[in-house]
């Protein structure tokens, strides 16, 4: 059946119109303004615990340091090559994720905290980092519950094997802190590096400007001390091995080569052929020896090579300086944020009282 022309076009009932739309929002905001000494109230709490959060935030200083890595034995050239077929300086790309994690690793990290330093908010006392930052954060009150009395707890020797069940606890807890945060999670020690330039970037965020810095550092020296000893210890072996056996085979052509000195010297205008013989399996041996030598020296000074070429090259770019950048929170902004977050749900309570 055909549709019968010059009918009206169907509308929904519930289509809204610009006209309603315009009139739902003028009604929504008049609801709102009546209503504003209401909202201007149930926004003071906000203003207040945003602005007290800012006014007992600790400052904290945060120092930076950026360094390189590049593993020296990956390069070369056609000398790589001539240390590879000795099973010498096989290197590759540095993982800078792996330098990453080495650096937050319990082993580098444990190291630094008991790495003895003094403060002037210490009093320029001598003590361990680990204790520095218990001072400094009251982390034995805020580890302190109903189940374990922490508060007054230091440690008092660097000797790990020698912890009892509290210090181990302790150092955990301890080292949490610095690589994962306490309780806003905000950690004390990150590393990180560019995608781009493969630059790596560690930071220290401490109260203590003089801690950030030291901090920063020591953590950069004790990872680029283990990171060159892993990465040399292969090569290291190798020259080990390589140079015993130099000495060996120098020692021997030495005494083979005194040894038919002294025969020559007691067997002169020799005719005696046995006496000849003896004299010719000297010499040859002297020989064998001579060019075995000549190979073990090669060896030697490619291993040698290996060795120093090998190590791989870590530099500083910059290092923290004071003074420090103080960070802390602006009253203003705090309270700001606070007036718009109350505000914000003051207004929503009143729309959804209005729907």
């Amino acid at each position: 059946m055909d549709q019968p022309k010059n009918m009206p076009p169907s509308y929904q009932d519930d289509e809204i119109t610009l006209k309603e739309l315009i009139g739902k929002i003028t009604e929504f905001w008049l609801e709102l303004w009546d209503k504003k000494w209401w909202i201007i109230a149930f926004s003071l709490p906000f203003v207040i615990y945003f602005g007290y959060k800012a006014k007992t935030t600790v400052v904290t200083y945060q120092a930076a340091l950026t360094y390189s890595m590049n593993d020296g034995s990956s390069g070369g050239g056609g000398l790589s090559g001539i240390l590879g077929s000795f099973g010498l300086g096989k290197g590759g790309k540095v993982n800078l994720d792996k330098i990453v994690e080495l650096s937050r690793s319990r082993n580098i990290i444990q190291k630094v905290l008991f790495t003895v330093i003094s403060l002037d908010s210490a009093g320029r006392k001598p003590d361990y980092i680990a204790n520095h930052l218990i001072n400094l954060y009251s982390l034995d009150e805020e580890w302190t519950s109903k189940k374990k009395d922490w508060k007054g707890f230091r440690f008092k020797t660097d000797s790990i094997k020698a912890f009892n069940i509290d210090e181990l606890l302790a150092l955990k807890m301890i080292y949490g802190q610095v690589v994962e945060g306490g309780k806003e999670k905000i950690p004390i020690f990150t590393n990180g590096f560019s995608e781009d330039t493969g630059i790596l970037t560690m930071t220290a965020l401490t109260v203590d400007e003089e801690l950030s810095i030291v901090f920063c550092n020591k953590v950069f020296e004790e990872l680029k001390d283990y990171y060159i000893l892993s990465s040399t210890k292969s090569n290291k072996k190798s020259f080990g091995f390589v140079a015993a056996k130099t000495d060996s085979i120098t020692n021997l052509l030495r005494s083979k080569q005194y040894q038919l000195a002294r025969f020559n010297d007691s067997h002169r205008n020799l005719s005696d052929q046995t006496m000849l013989v003896q004299r010719k399996i000297l010499e040859t041996e002297i020989g064998k020896l001579t060019l075995m030598y000549g190979e073990v020296t090669k060896n030697y000074e490619i291993a040698d090579f290996s060795l120093d070429a090998g190590s791989p090259d870590i530099t500083i770019i910059d290092e923290p300086l004071p003074p420090l950048d103080a960070k802390e929170k602006s009253l203003l902004i705090s309270l700001i944020i606070g007036g718009l977050l109350g505000g914000l749900i003051g207004a929503g309570l009143v729309i959804e009282e209005k729907l």
